[in-house]
């Protein structure tokens, strides 16, 4: 056996070994939120459940009361996640464009600086965000999570998307503009659909981001109706108990949709990444 092979033998070894490293608190709350309670709080009862029972799930979804009711969570975090998407691909578009494509003053070095912002630690923005915010009226409002994590994932979005605008012909814009296109059927009908894999990347990221966030929920939203899934799953936690069999179906639903959503696009999500870390 070459030496080649025995470094791609290592090499496969070593990324099964992660990858079950990473996987198994999954894996181990997906088994244990079948299990019923009495398993769960007893040592010894083994991986997997002996009484598997759908009642953590039907016990999350069903049972409702004025400070908990995960369904809506669930649907008050679809829309966060999904205006934060949105919005972060507008912004970063029209940012990335501007950047590959138009020569002014201070434009490589806005470019280089895309991601001076997270150098710093978010917890620093909490006060001045909170104040900002109650002059505006933004306090327990979705609207203002919107927009608190689209300025959050947009920088990083932004310096993605320049890096595949440039990648782009130039001579297919000037091409259209020849034709008669104006510069935003090019941009939408042209340069926009050719960094399909960029533009992909930067939804699934930006919705991420916004779906499992945590800090800024708990400071901006105070009413029961408005809060995200992730704020749902603190109310199965008190002081004195814990609902652990609905709290792990909680953390199952939460982790779902981000599979479901990922996987279909995991390939031209790590392609899209790669490349426009690579082309930078």
């Amino acid at each position: 056996m070459g030496t080649k092979r025995i470094k791609n033998l290592l090499t496969n070894v070593g990324v099964i070994a992660l990858l079950l490293i990473i996987l198994f608190p999954v894996a181990y709350i997906f088994v244990s939120s079948f299990k019923p309670l009495s398993e769960l709080i007893m040592t010894g009862t083994g991986f997997f459940p002996q009484k598997p029972t759908l009642a953590n799930y039907t016990s999350l979804i069903f049972v409702r009361t004025p400070i908990r009711n995960f369904p809506v969570f669930l649907l008050n975090s679809l829309k966060v996640s999904i205006g934060t998407a949105l919005f972060s691909v507008l912004i970063a578009s029209l940012g990335g464009y501007g950047l590959a494509r138009h020569q002014y003053v201070g434009r490589d070095i806005l470019a280089q600086s895309m991601l001076f912002i997270y150098v710093f630690p978010t917890v620093l923005l909490l006060i001045p965000i909170y104040k900002m915010f109650q002059s505006l009226k933004l306090i327990d409002t979705h609207l203002g999570l919107i927009i608190i994590y689209t300025a959050l994932s947009a920088p990083f979005c932004t310096w993605l998307l320049t890096s595949f605008f440039k990648t782009i012909p130039l001579e297919l814009e000037e091409a259209a503009s020849i034709d008669g296109a104006s510069k935003m059927t090019i941009f939408l009908k042209i340069t926009f659909p050719l960094a399909a894999s960029g533009i992909v990347t930067v939804a699934v990221y930006s919705f991420i981001i916004a779906w499992g966030e945590y800090m800024f929920a708990s400071i901006l939203l105070s009413s029961s109706k408005n809060r995200t899934a992730t704020l749902g799953l603190a109310t199965l936690t008190a002081e004195q108990y814990i609902e652990w069999g609905p709290l792990l179906a909680g953390s199952i639903l939460i982790i779902l949709p981000v599979i479901v959503l990922f996987f279909p696009v995991a390939k031209q999500f790590i392609k899209g990444f790669m490349g426009g870390a690579l082309k930078q």
